[in-house]
């Protein structure tokens, strides 16, 4: 099993691999992967033919872009060799390219942190800072779309500000610190929507660095690691929508019903689950 993807600096992604390693390992499955020398889709389109060539059997693909892998997934299928997709909802990609498609409800996961917002609020004025993800990331612009739509329904919402985070937790601190600079004499900040939980936490440095309370400003994110489930127990984080990253076994199972010639599963669509300071302590152990 061949494993292509790029992103590997934050915890989610950490945490995926590693249930790729940890599912293989128990189904005596050999993994294929290579630790990106570079996070830039030129690395990854040279990782997938190096995974053609090494000979791999199936390929699991997460892509940084899309576009320009279509000609690896052409060589792939050429190659008769599976390919299972992870990606929000497959666009842009023929079908015949892909023979499974794994996906988190990312554009539901937005809607949610704007109905935890709307439910904090409860018909009060908010300004809202969006630390976005990576540019050009499908997960990052389903949540933002996901959110932005979901805003329609609570016009006292309102996103006031725009910065790139990267999914990085240094770059959204940076980003969140510029915000907090320009809204000194500006429009003041009510919230934060994340994209992710290593932006989130960014902007909670930012605001503690800013000498700011942290009940001040009110964070959402999306994915679920430990250090966030610790920020909503000390009451400095409002929620995060869990983004559940072990998707090895799925990736396994799939792969064992091609085995046996039955149908693999077409689509298969991650759960999502709601934390907050309601339930955070009951479900601390699945942080990761």
């Amino acid at each position: 099993m061949g494993f292509s993807q790029v992103e590997t600096d934050n915890p989610w992604r950490t945490a995926q691999l590693n249930s790729f390693r940890d599912a293989a390992l128990a189904e005596d499955l050999e993994l294929l992967y290579h630790e990106p020398e570079e996070y830039t889709v030129e690395w990854q389109i040279n990782n997938i033919y190096q995974l053609i060539d090494e000979g791999a059997d199936y390929l699991v693909i997460a892509p940084k872009e899309v576009a320009p892998l279509l000609d690896c997934l052409k060589a792939a299928k050429d190659a008769k060799i599976p390919v299972i997709l992870i990606h929000p909802t497959g666009e842009g990609v023929p079908r015949e390219y892909y023979t499974s498609l794994i996906s988190a409800d990312y554009v539901k996961e937005g809607q949610l942190c704007a109905r935890m917002l709307a439910e904090a609020y409860d018909g009060r004025v908010c300004n809202i800072v969006e630390i976005c993800g990576s540019a050009n990331s499908p997960m990052a612009e389903a949540r933002s779309r996901g959110f932005r739509e979901a805003l329609k329904q609570y016009p006292n919402l309102h996103i006031v500000y725009t910065e790139n985070g990267n999914f990085n937790r240094v770059t959204a601190q940076k980003a969140m610190e510029n915000v907090l600079i320009k809204s000194v004499n500006s429009i003041p900040i009510n919230a934060v929507f994340a994209h992710s939980d290593e932006d989130g936490l960014g902007a909670l440095h930012a605001i503690k660095a800013a000498g700011r309370e942290p009940e001040e400003i009110t964070i959402v994110s999306i994915n679920g690691i430990q250090d966030v489930y610790k920020a909503i127990i000390a009451g400095e984080y409002l929620g995060t929508v869990e983004s559940n990253p072990r998707w090895g076994p799925i990736a396994v199972t799939i792969i064992r019903q091609i085995e046996r010639n039955a149908a693999p599963f077409p689509y298969v669509f991650i759960p999502y689950r709601i934390i907050n300071k309601e339930n955070v302590l009951a479900r601390f152990s699945s942080a990761y």
